[in-house]
């Protein structure tokens, strides 16, 4: 009986020195030289990125800014990519607003955009679709010149109201004035319902 014991006594003993000693230095070790490598694969990847990429992408990004007037200019989209030596932003599922002084809006929705975020010009394309009290524009493009207060609907433009639609090729429109300039190289077409 006190051989089993002593026999078991060692085994425990032995158990508990080889768990130490591995614990102590190779299980600690294995730790530093993974964290060595990620840093050293973390260092290599951001000079790659650096290097070749030039281009930020940032989600869910917004821009406000106020013209002469007091009005709203807002701008956002699901996705950007910022390319930092021209100042555009190519977007993504994007979404503009413009809340006059008077508390009217104006939306302008559009599949991709490419927007200068130090002058606020946005070329809006892809679905464009600009909604305005009971009025609807759609068209190919928009060129929106924020300095001018002016937007161009170019390509395929589709004016729809209550009981009216119209086609053309270009509609300007005056966004402080809220004028309005038809033009196109053929004919306008005009239905009324």
């Amino acid at each position: 009986m006190l051989k089993t014991f002593i026999q078991i006594v060692l085994i425990l003993t032995l158990s508990f020195i080889l768990i130490f000693t591995f614990y102590k230095y190779f299980y600690i070790e294995s730790v530093v030289e993974n964290t060595n490598e990620n840093k050293i694969i973390e260092t290599e990847v951001d000079k790659i990125i650096q290097e070749n990429d030039k281009d930020s992408v940032i989600y869910n990004l917004s821009y406000k800014k106020f013209d002469m007037q007091n009005n709203a200019y807002f701008i956002e989209a699901s996705k950007g990519t910022i390319n930092e030596n021209t100042n555009e932003v190519l977007m993504i599922d994007v979404k503009a607003t413009i809340n006059y002084k008077d508390n009217e809006e104006l939306f302008i929705f559009s599949n991709n955009a490419i927007f200068n975020n130090k002058t606020f010009q946005t070329n809006f394309y892809n679905g464009v679709k600009l909604i305005f009290r009971d009025q609807k524009l759609e068209s190919d493009n928009l060129d929106f010149l924020f300095d001018k207060n002016i937007a161009i609907f170019r390509d395929n433009v589709r004016y729809e109201n209550l009981d009216t639609n119209m086609f053309s090729d270009e509609i300007l429109i005056n966004l402080l004035t809220k004028e309005v300039t038809i033009s196109s190289k053929k004919k306008v077409k005009i239905e009324k319902n």
